[in-house]
């Protein structure tokens, strides 16, 4: 009977040991985000604005899967979970650039029915009336998705990218709007790279964000300054969460960009969809990403009927938690390597690499490997060291080769995250 009662004791305990890793997986897996289906909108959409107004999410303009290029005006508003349609604009626009001062939403450029547009319509919200303001300033068009704004202290900040043809200077350039002499005035040219990005304002400062890079643009001084990688792919969406960069579109990922250290975190989540050309808003700390179209290597021209998804996660579980940086860090030299203590090098790692296509790579390696590939990260990006970085796969998918090795190009990198765990 003794050593029934033993057998059966020992039973017990190795019951509650297999139960309790799985009671801390499902808690660990309780805090991944996860996606909600919210109302539908009214019509496919790709290249719309959007702008955030008491609670409501006003998206504006965009094209639908005809050729025609929409003014319609519609509004969501997640307590009801239900949309409306306002007054329409003069002209229909995508790829336009918007901002939002006080009750008035400008809506600027674009492409419309006849080409690219300089022209400007102003959204009274209270009045829900359209009036056309003054043209942007730009000696040249600017192509769609290729304007950026922002509002900062009641005046409207606007770069107008143009890519440079062979043997030309850049032709970019920033200009402000003041709305109360409404009058525009030109600033510090623009002289770098930055097609079908997407721009937010973050303590009085516009940031534009393309490809790898981030630009800074500070009114106070009227200067651009290059501010490292963080930038996003072409067509997506950039918004500012906790004076955080939230970026979505390419992976189906919430990603977070600190502007301070130059780092991106994720949160995963494998059931939104791979989109371009959508818009997305933020209330109540919940995300809502719209319309758009799936990811794809052809700019988003048109919308497809089927694709008039709005989503939305709650990003409550960001705050104070290690998904984000502590905003008081600063970001060491680039080009100094990790510390090379104990702490560092213990453990195992999962380094997650997405490129700018959209395409991952996942590596298990050990923090030493990964506290070197962050070296070379570093120094790469503050302009020193090669161009691309050697990984070993050590045994992860070696197939018959006695050895594999990928060579990851810095360039084509867009984010990657270390999700470090011990064996």
């Amino acid at each position: 009977m003794f050593i029934l009662k033993k057998w059966f004791f020992i039973f017990i305990l190795l019951i509650s040991a297999l139960i309790y890793p799985l009671q801390s997986i499902k808690a660990e897996k309780a805090d991944i985000l996860e996606w909600e289906k919210r109302a539908e909108l009214p019509a496919a959409r790709v290249g719309a604005v959007s702008e955030v107004y008491d609670g409501k999410i006003y998206v504006i303009g965009g094209i639908g899967s005809g050729k025609a290029n929409s003014n319609t005006t519609y509004v969501y508003d997640p307590k009801l979970d239900k949309w409306s349609e306002k007054a329409s604009m003069k002209t229909g626009r995508m790829g336009a650039a918007s901002v939002i001062v006080g009750d008035h939403i400008y809506v600027m450029g674009g492409r419309t029915d006849q080409g690219f547009s300089n022209s400007v319509e102003v959204y009274n919200i209270k009045m829900d009336k359209w009036e056309e303001a003054e043209d942007l300033p730009f000696e040249l068009k600017i192509s769609a998705f290729d304007l950026y704004a922002g509002a900062i202290d009641n005046k409207i900040y606007v770069l107008g990218y143009n890519k440079p043809l062979k043997h030309e200077n850049y032709s970019s350039n920033t200009y402000s709007y003041d709305i109360k002499t409404k009058e525009w005035t030109k600033k510090k040219k623009f002289e770098k790279d930055a097609p079908a990005g997407n721009a937010v304002v973050i303590k009085n400062k516009l940031y534009v964000l393309s490809g790898q890079a981030t630009f800074e643009y500070d009114p106070s001084i009227d200067q651009w300054t290059s501010v490292g990688s963080g930038g996003i792919g072409r067509y997506y969406s950039a918004l500012n969460f906790e004076d955080y960069i939230i970026r979505t579109g390419g992976v189906s990922k919430v990603t977070l960009y600190d502007k301070q250290t130059k780092t991106s975190r994720t949160v995963p989540n494998s059931s939104a969809p791979y989109r371009m050309g959508h818009v997305s808003a933020i209330i109540d700390d919940t995300l809502y990403v719209i319309g758009g179209i799936p990811q794809s290597n052809d700019a988003p021209n048109y919308a497809r009927d089927d694709f008039k998804s709005n989503l939305s996660i709650s990003l409550k579980s960001l705050k104070n938690s290690d998904t984000t940086a502590p905003p008081g860090d600063k970001d060491p030299d680039p080009a100094t390597p990790p510390k090379d203590d104990s702490t560092d090098e213990d453990g195992d790692a999962l380094l997650i690499i997405t490129m700018v296509n959209g395409l991952q790579k996942e590596y298990d390696l050990s923090m030493k490997e990964v506290n070197a590939f962050l070296s070379w990260y570093k120094k790469r990006d503050a302009g020193e060291g090669p161009g691309f970085y050697e990984i070993d796969e050590h045994d992860n998918n070696k197939g018959p080769f006695e050895s594999k090795k990928d060579y990851v190009v810095f360039k084509n990198i867009l984010m990657f995250e270390v999700n470090k765990y011990k064996k």
